[in-house]
């Protein structure tokens, strides 16, 4: 087993490893990782196998420890259907030895979620288990199915037909200002927090993923009451953001929205994704409850922090 540090001229090969390995995310494609690449020292990773690529490892330095990945929404190893758990144990007794070559004595890793797997990929959390491995949080991902009915509570019913009379209508749109403006509103308001993406970054994001990144919102004729930013993959759309105005919140905009969203996506993915509601010991549980009155229902995301002996 082979370790190589990535470097630009590599970015090709690593694209197009992410496109088709059976856990991969356009969030790992190159474009998307340097869009925030000042915040970030790089130190992503290569695996090649009998001179073959087999993983990669999107991450970077956060002092003395290999992160994977603190500027996503998650990291870990990307693998395609040749992995197994003995490779798998190779991959890290490789990264162990080039860690320690370069002075690195930890790895803080985010796992992939198992519902953006597109067939099971877990071969790296059985061996951070065996390797004894840390968990250093278990947080709680609130996930709709969408190859089942759904169940809406008889509050979210109520809510999308009084969105239905007031006449609201759905648009996807570029217009990134407003949407983010309202945000900024909900996040500071709420819980004194800004947005993780600015408008120019937003706007880039857009524009270079067109097909896998998209703003749907709400309007009362010309009026933007609110959306969502949608994360798409091959199985699960991703509500990155979802924020809506006082006007939206009285005309129930928001339940309005999430149900045209399900109805879109039945038959065309597996999952809606409303992310954490989740941070450490401390859950949201209001939020957690309206996400459940949408029908989602949970699903782990765990974090671990391996140190070398």
């Amino acid at each position: 087993m082979e370790v190589r540090a990535y470097e630009a001229t590599r970015e090709k090969e690593w694209d197009a490893f992410v496109q088709t390995a059976k856990n991969g995310h356009f969030m790992f494609q190159r474009r998307y990782m340097e869009y925030h690449a000042h915040r970030f020292k790089d130190a992503s990773l290569l695996f090649y196998h009998k001179q073959k690529l087999l993983a990669l490892l999107p991450a970077h330095l956060d002092g003395q420890v290999l992160a994977s990945h603190k500027g996503l929404t998650f990291g870990g190893i990307l693998c395609d259907v040749s992995m197994t758990f003995a490779l798998m144990q190779e991959v890290f007794s490789a990264l162990k030895k080039y860690l320690r070559a370069n002075n690195v004595t930890s790895v803080f890793y985010k796992a992939i979620p198992t519902c953006y797997h597109q067939i099971p990929a877990s071969e790296d959390v059985a061996v951070l288990t065996v390797l004894r491995a840390k968990i250093v949080a278990r947080d709680l991902v609130s996930v709709v199915d969408l190859t089942t009915p759904i169940k809406y509570y008889k509050g979210v019913r109520w809510g999308i037909q009084k969105a239905r009379k007031a006449g609201l209508e759905i648009r996807k749109t570029n217009d990134v200002a407003s949407f983010l403006q309202i945000m900024a509103g909900v996040l500071a308001g709420k819980y004194g927090l800004q947005t993780a993406h600015t408008a120019e970054e937003l706007k880039m994001l857009l524009g270079a993923f067109p097909e896998q990144i998209s703003l749907v919102c709400v309007f009362e004729g010309k009026q933007m009451l609110g959306g969502t930013l949608l994360f798409l993959t091959k199985r699960v759309v991703h509500a990155q953001y979802i924020g809506m105005s006082e006007r939206g919140k009285e005309l129930a905009a928001t339940p309005f929205l999430l149900d045209s969203i399900f109805q879109f996506y039945r038959g065309k993915k597996q999952s809606f994704s409303f992310g954490t509601s989740q941070g450490g010991e401390y859950v949201n549980e209001k939020l957690l409850y309206f996400k459940e009155s949408m029908g989602a229902r949970a699903l782990l995301q765990e974090q671990y922090l391996l140190h070398f002996d």
